[in-house]
């Protein structure tokens, strides 16, 4: 019998990150590895600036991601310097 996991590296825990998906034992949100890879980050570079994370840890959450854009979308726009410059951090309607 076949077992598929989606996403081995990747959980959401209440009362984590406001529970967003985050990378599995720690409290690195999905949103902000994409947001570096989107910049234009490698693999390699966002390991060297967290190093305890493997690169696959790093490919699922990207992959991850991808699979869920709209959440991810929304992180990322809910976290954005812009938003917390303005001092908004509350859901607009």
């Amino acid at each position: 019998m076949a077992v598929k996991i989606k996403h081995p590296y990747v959980e959401k825990r209440k009362g984590v990150c406001g529970g967003r998906a985050v990378i599995v034992g720690t409290r690195i949100p999905i949103w902000l590895i994409f947001k570096r890879y989107r910049g234009g980050e490698t693999i390699e570079e966002i390991q060297s600036a967290y190093s305890h994370l493997t690169p696959s840890q790093i490919l699922d959450a990207i992959g991850y991601a991808f699979d869920h854009i709209e959440e991810i979308t929304q992180d990322l726009e809910e976290n954005s310097e812009e938003r917390w410059r303005n001092g908004s951090s509350s859901h607009s309607s």
